[in-house]
């Protein structure tokens, strides 16, 4: 009972000096800038998963070597383990594979939902290319 009133009176004291960053709620970011964040987002986590894939293969591979071996000699646990956490590693590399995919959907998807001004309005923004035709009765 000391032990768990201690530690709840520790996290009370923790917490009162906890400080976090204040974000400015009328920061917009252009179109452009969004497409950049997540290309780069995108950019990152691609690379990520390259590396997850390929060491992952490749600590299989001596993993399994490590146990090829080893079976002659009955002692192969390490090379298990390396085999184990090569799978383990080769796995996690398809979800941020699909996490990269998605980031990049949105910035493209960001980048081309540009508006057309339609009738009398006009169409400022020379970032997007656009084509009208135009009939008069």
């Amino acid at each position: 009972m000391k032990c768990t009133l201690s530690i709840f009176l520790v996290l009370i004291f923790t917490f009162q000096s906890v400080q976090s960053q204040v974000i400015d709620s009328l920061t917009v970011q252009s179109k452009q800038e969004m497409y950049d964040f997540h290309i780069s987002k995108h950019k990152k986590l691609k690379t990520a998963g390259w590396i997850l894939l390929g060491t992952g293969v490749a600590a299989m591979g001596v993993g399994g070597a490590i146990m090829y071996n080893a079976f002659m000699d009955e002692g192969g646990e390490p090379g298990e383990i390396l085999f184990v956490a090569g799978g383990l590693a080769t796995i996690s590399s398809i979800p941020v594979f699909i996490i990269a995919k998605k980031n990049k959907r949105k910035g493209k998807a960001i980048l081309g939902s540009g508006e057309v001004g339609i009738g009398a309005i006009p169409f400022n923004d020379t970032r997007y290319a656009s084509a009208g035709i135009k009939i008069d009765f």
